[in-house]
């Protein structure tokens, strides 16, 4: 099945939010205040679209996992009859 760990997730977001942060703060720094403000308000809500869209993913993927094991254990109920 399917699946990708809690800590792999956790990874994957903590670098994600890293090169977010990192490019608001250097915008922050060298541009302006309200640059970098929007940088970030942009970058945290990309990565919670992203949150969102594999969360729902990995759920579908489940789904259909179970629905195809059910109707692999139905053609074998119907052979054996």
């Amino acid at each position: 099945m399917f699946s990708i760990s809690v800590k792999q997730r956790k990874i994957f977001y903590g670098m994600l939010s890293l090169v977010w942060i990192a490019t608001a703060v250097y915008s922050m720094i060298n541009d302006t205040f309200a640059h970098g403000l929007e940088i970030l308000l942009f970058g945290a809500f990309f990565i919670a679209g992203i949150a969102l869209i594999q969360a729902y993913m990995i759920k579908m993927l489940k789904l259909y996992d179970k629905n195809l094991k059910k109707g692999v254990s139905q053609k074998k109920n119907k052979k054996r009859r």
